[in-house]
Formats: C-alpha cells, structure tokens, sequence
C-alpha cells in the first residue's frame, strides 16, 4: 500500500493514518506536552539565517504580491524554536508537540514535496534526564503502536568532532568524512585518510568510528580505549548515565549505541537516535538534543526533540498487519426494528454523551455484522447485546449505557 501521496489515500487509508497519529497523540499527552501549530509559510530569510537546517535547494519557495521570498515550511523544529524565543516567559511552555505537514523536495523520491511529521520538543533543562525522559517516550511510541521489534539507535553529533580540530579539512572534506563515517564505508574510509594529510594515529581512531556500535555498555568501553581528550570522555560518561536512566524506564533493552551515527540536520549538538521497526530499513522516527539552535535566533535555550514520520510508519504497520479492523471506528452498533426506533436514538445518544462513537440503524438484511464491536438490537419485543461474541438480553438501559461508557477504554 502506498502512503506516499495524500491526495491518492482511499477512506481506509484515511482511517489508518488518523489511528496512527491518534496513537502518537495520545502518548505525547502523557508525557506532558501540549500541542502547536507553526505557520504553513515561513520566511525565507529565517532559514537563510540558520545553518545546518535543511539544504535550501530542496525548500519550496514562493513570492508573494510584495516581492517577498516566502518558503513552504521545510521542517518544524526552526519556526516552533522562533515561536518560543519569541513567547514571554510567563506564557512558554516547556513541552510542545505537533502533527504538521513539511514540504520538501527530496531527490529519492521523485515527485513527492509533502510528509506528515508528529513530534515533540523539550525545551526543559539541558540533562541527562530529560534525554533519558524523550528516548523513552519514542519507545513508549513505538510499543503502542503495536511493534515488537524496536530500535533506537543513539549517537553523539559531536563524538568524533574533536578529532577534527587536530587535522585540517575544507568543509567539503569534512562532509565527505562524515557521509563515509556514517555509511560505515570502511574501505572508503582508509583511502580517504590516506590521500590527507592526516596522521597515522588519528587515521587509526577515526576508521575505528564506524566500529563503535552495538551493546551500549561493549561500545562505551571501547570508545574508552580511544579518547584523546577531556571533552571525549566526559561524552562517554553521560552516554554511561544516560544508559543507567534508560533501565529505570526499562527501555534499555531497545537502546543501542552507535558513535557513527550522524544526522544530516548539522544543528544537533549533543545526543542524536534515530527509531527503527521490524519490516523497515529506514528510520520511522529522529531527533536529537539541538541547544544552540535557538542562539543563531537569539536566545540561549536548551532543546531536545524528534520527529515520527508517518508514511514509514504507515507502510511498517500495514506491513506487519497491525492496523484493526476497518469497524474500529466506531465502538457500537445499534439496530433496531421499526417500533423501537425512539429507544434506539435514545440509547445511541446517551452513549455519545458518554464518549463513544455510536452508529444508529434500521434493522435490514443489508446491516453489517461486526463480531469487534459491541452492538446493540432492538426488537419489537426484546433488547440484546452482543459484546466480545457474548449475546445477552439486558433490561436496563440506563445500566447498560453506564457500563459501555465506563468500559471505553477497553473498546
């Protein structure tokens, strides 16, 4: 099934999508966010000013009647950061999440501009605690969602960035590194440094890179075998808390450690992951820990976020047949015959008020039967629901409704 265009999504893909990010929403509520819109047009002049955002050739750019250069919103976390350096104290909000639509041109696939992201950023303290606390509700994400196999895999942007300051790259050679260094192109790798003026000692730690991933507690003694500086290992110290916090939310388990890792967004600045599920090669969700991003706008605020990216977790769904019945829906089904039409629009509305979604029908031949529903038939003599494959007759209808409201949750 194809996801990647919306204007193609029959009613059932409709359906899905609003189950997948209904269950993305609701577990950013329990964590405490609280939800924002972004403007669909940004100003041009806002990305022009920020390095390491997206490339700007891939921005969609318009220009209004004024003659300004105007760009469809390429991502969310730049105008959700101008949003809260520009937010009075008293009226900021620590924990924000979004379901917004980015566009972009993306050379991989051709035609496609447009994606749904659900996200949260954290503009809470810079800690080891609250990375701990957004790694877990990724987790926590990915668990509700259905899959049983789940990844996160953690980096450090700036891992190997010492490295760097001790060995003289143009920028182009920087990058080349990093995309080797993340492919895990080994071979590359070492024709790459031998060709540089780069010595031999560093040449070894820098190939040793891609190696360092895996078990979290393996790769973090590893990596101590190779630290040249303070700043390398007081890194490796928060990645051995970090990892210490994740058991006490028992997410360990679905953590890795990659030091190779990097992302192409070149504003995070501490740790990075990226979310992977069974079925899928790419990944379904990223993010990362971003505190100097909101000083090229201004302000010195720390920040730490990521983004679902729904069409790869509608395909890792669909693929793994994890979507319910078409008749999730709705959570009751009421028919009656002729003669008790009036208790049957009574009931229906008593269990609307009470928060569930309730379809109210003529009994005919042509009324279809749900056996995961709960559905209610009103005879001209009699009453009966039918719950998880159990028929019974029930006399009380005030009763019945209080009970199907009350069982919501488990509908």
């Amino acid at each position: 099934m194809n996801f990647d265009r919306s204007d193609d999504l029959s009613i059932s893909d409709f359906s899905k999508k609003a189950y997948l990010l209904r269950t993305i929403k609701n577990n950013f509520l329990t964590y405490g966010y609280r939800e924002v819109e972004t403007p669909t047009f940004e100003s041009y002049d806002l990305y022009q000013s920020i390095t390491g955002t997206v490339k700007h050739d891939s921005m969609i750019k318009i220009i209004d009647p004024t003659g300004k250069i105007l760009v469809m919103r390429p991502d969310v976390t730049v105008p959700i950061t101008k949003m809260q350096v520009t937010t009075p104290p008293s009226l900021a909000a620590e924990r924000l999440f979004y379901i917004e639509n980015v566009f972009r041109l993306a050379g991989d696939q051709q035609g496609k501009k447009e994606w749904t992201q659900a996200g949260v950023e954290n503009y809470g303290p810079s800690s080891t605690e609250t990375d701990a606390e957004v790694i877990s509700l990724a987790v926590q994400v990915l668990r509700n969602l259905g899959f049983k196999s789940i990844q996160i895999q953690v980096g450090l942007a700036s891992f190997f960035r010492p490295l760097l300051d001790v060995v003289s790259l143009t920028d182009s050679e920087i990058k080349e590194l990093q995309s080797l260094i993340r492919a895990k192109n080994i071979s590359e790798l070492e024709l790459f440094l031998s060709k540089r003026d780069v010595p031999e000692e560093l040449q070894y730690l820098l190939i040793q890179i891609p190696y360092l991933y895996g078990d979290f507690t393996a790769v973090t003694k590893r990596a101590k075998e190779l630290l040249i500086s303070d700043s390398m290992v007081e890194q490796i110290q928060k990645l051995e808390d970090l990892h210490k916090i994740l058991k006490l939310y028992d997410v360990d388990r679905f953590v890795s450690l990659d030091l190779g890792l990097i992302n192409h967004m070149d504003y995070y600045s501490g740790i990075i992951f990226q979310g992977y599920v069974e079925n899928v090669g790419k990944p379904v969700l990223m993010g990362g820990r971003y505190d100097q991003l909101a000083s090229q706008i201004g302000s010195d605020l720390p920040a730490i976020g990521f983004a679902c990216e729904s069409d790869v977790l509608l395909e890792a769904l669909d693929q793994g047949n994890l979507f319910k019945p078409d008749a999730a829906h709705i959570d009751v089904l009421i028919t009656y015959d002729t003669v008790r039409q009036k208790e049957a629009i009574q009931s229906a509305e008593a269990l609307r008020k009470g928060g569930l979604r309730v379809i109210v029908t003529a009994k005919t031949d042509e009324v279809k039967s749900f056996d995961e529903i709960t559905t209610i038939h009103y005879t001209a003599n009699d009453q009966v629901v039918t719950q998880n494959g159990e028929c019974r007759q029930f006399n009380d209808v005030s009763k019945l409704v209080n009970l199907l409201t009350r069982n919501k949750g488990e509908m």
